[in-house]
């Protein structure tokens, strides 16, 4: 939405991006970009209450669009910022002055601190408790994809209460918690976040240039930019037709009929996604039935099936006939009402059969019990309780539904409706937790991702731009050949890029949960390599580091940096192996020479190579005196 200061200009043409709304925290001590729009050729002045004699001005280009640099001073506030046409004139209120980070990423920068995306996090009632700062805000840019750069999205400024820090990201909240601790000054957060997002997704089209595999797609997605309607026309035709093609590829179809046996079918209590009813690893499309008894007073008239929302897609039918369905991409979130004719409505004994496609994650009925409900006029009967289920097709049968042509995982879409709308406004640096969604193509991150931050630096105009993340956790993926490990060690091979840091989740992962609920550790220990790389602090912020490998006869020693007081707590060290010539990797076992890990094993006489935290769900040990943990590392670059 756009905010009061925005109001005082309505009927005119000056406009500020939502991002220069009231409320809003400004780097310190820099030249920050301040831009809008005015008419074509006006010259616009802008000034701040903290020096309103420093006014600046700069001229409307010919798409009305224009741009200032303000100069900002040490951190304080509440000021006021003036933005002049001539002809009208924008105030925007209560200004702070700080420190400005980006939080992006997935599911797990986006998991929320308390109940919202997800169901809270570790010590997130205390944290809540104390929240109230208003010195720490963020602006959450919505979820939003776009074939070509947005120039502004719908979103404000929120300050930190009890109240609104619930729907903060965790991960965000805890390291602009340490900042405002350490630093003592305003600090604001921009989130762009999103679960289940890839990194090319992340990436503007023009950072993308290098990777011949995303071209087809970047040129289909320019065509819709530049003509937005080929897109609704095109997924609606794609999505029919599959969807056509299911009804004769299903072999449950016939479980839409009012008469349809289900007798043999399981039971559950919904609403609950399928996890919680006996399906804990099914992606793919499954049938939820239930009869109902339609009072006589009701037939004829028309009723509206209340189901809450459903992850990802579903098609509703009333004895047999369709009535509905949320069936494109992305509407997992929305609750699902749909409207039965009356010409349908039969008293007695009437089916209800909803067909679910779930893609990954949780599948099913996700709301409250209050969502499900039938309703005629004024009056309603819970539909909350017993439902008859069955699987029908898994994912890797059914194949993945036709969203529309514009979808998450595609490459700049999530750039252009997300992040281009907050370039190039000064930060001081990035947060991110990425990675799941890339972790079957570990080889291409290894660039990928490198190139994702030079493209970051490029466009927010700073070559040293601060970019610090997160190596992702452990978690026991289905089916794991070594890709969650490679995947850690490309982002752990990142770190030869100036200016970033890494975040090690290994000692505080879930092997049973690919969102641990230990967020707190995460944000604050990006929070280390801010304070100690972008503010100069002098703390230990990384882990131990591999550096080198010795090898001795029957032994292998790992050299490491950042190992000043290494330490396993008085355990052995877990998750060792190593390998000779033949590249077979045994159990080894590890023990700590001051610095360094000393590897052997009886069935390795001559080792070659060790690797460390090489499972996808190894939770381990090794620390540093600082209580910072090692990342999973290899030190061989042998072929999988």
């Amino acid at each position: 939405m756009l905010l009061a200061c925005l109001a005082l200009v309505s009927g005119g043409e000056l406009r500020l991006p939502a991002l220069f709304s009231d409320h809003l925290v400004l780097q310190r001590e820099t030249r920050a970009p301040i831009w809008g729009w005015a008419a074509p050729g006006a010259e616009v002045k802008v000034s701040a209450s903290w020096a309103a004699a420093a006014e600046v001005s700069g001229r409307a280009d010919g798409t009305g669009r224009w741009e200032v640099a303000l100069a900002t001073p040490a951190a304080g506030g509440p000021y006021e910022i003036y933005v002049d046409d001539g002809a009208r004139r924008a105030v925007v209120h209560d200004v702070l002055v700080g420190e400005v980070w980006l939080a992006g990423g997935q599911s797990n920068m986006e998991w929320t601190l308390g109940p919202g995306v997800g169901t809270g996090v570790e010590g997130w009632q205390e944290a809540v408790a104390a929240a109230e700062d208003p010195l720490l805000r963020t602006f959450d840019v919505p979820n939003t994809v776009a074939p070509g750069p947005l120039d502004d999205c719908r979103a404000s400024w929120v300050a930190c209460t009890p109240a609104s820090a619930p729907a903060f990201s965790a991960v965000a909240f805890f390291f602009a918690r340490r900042l405002r601790t350490e630093l003592g000054v305003p600090v604001g957060i921009l989130r762009a976040d999103w679960g289940g997002t890839r990194a090319e997704a992340w990436t503007s089209a023009a950072g993308l240039k290098a990777f011949p595999e995303y071209a087809d797609t970047l040129a289909r997605l320019a065509v819709y930019a530049h003509d937005p309607g080929v897109v609704q026309v095109e997924a609606k035709k794609m999505r029919e037709r599959w969807l056509a093609e299911l009804d004769a590829r299903d072999p449950l179809s016939g479980a839409r009929a009012r008469d349809y046996d289900d007798d043999a079918w399981a039971t559950a209590e919904l609403p609950q996604v399928w996890e919680q009813h006996g399906l804990p690893d099914f992606d793919g499309l499954l049938w939820y039935r239930r009869t109902v008894d339609v009072p006589a007073a009701w037939a004829g008239r028309e009723l509206v099936i209340e189901l809450g929302p459903i992850d990802d897609r579903d098609t509703t039918y009333w004895n047999g006939e369709r009535v509905g369905g949320y069936e494109e991409e992305d509407r997992w979130t929305e609750p699902r009402l749909h409207r039965v004719p009356a010409a349908l409505v039969r008293a007695g004994k009437n089916a209800i059969a909803v067909r679910v496609i779930d893609t990954g994650g949780a599948g099913g009925f996700a709301g409250s019990a209050a969502d499900l409900r039938l309703t005629c006029g004024s009056e309603s009967q819970p539909l909350a309780g017993p439902w008859r289920y069955h699987a029908s097709l898994d994912i890797g049968t059914l194949g993945w539904p036709p969203g529309p042509n514009l979808m998450t995982h595609q490459p700049s879409v999530l750039w252009n409706g997300m992040v281009a709308p907050l370039v190039p406004s000064a930060v001081r640096g990035v947060i991110f937790y990425q990675g799941e969604a890339n972790r079957n193509r570990a080889d291409q991150y290894a660039t990928l991702f490198p190139n994702l931050i030079a493209d970051w630096r490029r466009h927010f105009r700073s070559p040293e731009l601060s970019f610090y993340f997160v190596q992702i956790a452990p978690y026991a993926y289905e089916d794991d050949h070594g890709e969650t490990s490679r995947l850690r060690d490309a982002q752990r091979r990142t770190l030869s890029v100036p200016g970033t840091g890494m975040a090690v989740t290994m000692d505080v992962g879930d092997p049973a949960d690919i969102h641990p609920a230990k967020k707190r550790e995460v944000g604050e220990r990006l929070a280390l390599w801010a304070l100690a790389k972008s503010y100069g602090r002098d703390l230990e912020c990384s882990g131990p580091l591999y550096r080198a490998l010795e090898l001795a006869g029957a032994q292998a020693r790992v050299h490491f940096d950042h190992a000043g007081g290494l330490t396993s707590r008085g355990e052995p060290v877990r998750h060792v192996t190593v390998a000779g010539d033949d590249h077979v990797f045994h159990p080894a076992t590890a023990r700590i020479e001051g610095e360094t890990l000393v590897v052997t094993s009886p069935d390795v006489p001559a080792p070659r190579a060790v690797r460390f935290g090489w499972g996808t769900a190894d939770l381990t040990n090794l620390w540093n005196a600082s209580g910072l943990p090692c990342p999973c590392f290899r030190t061989d670059d042998w072929p999988e």
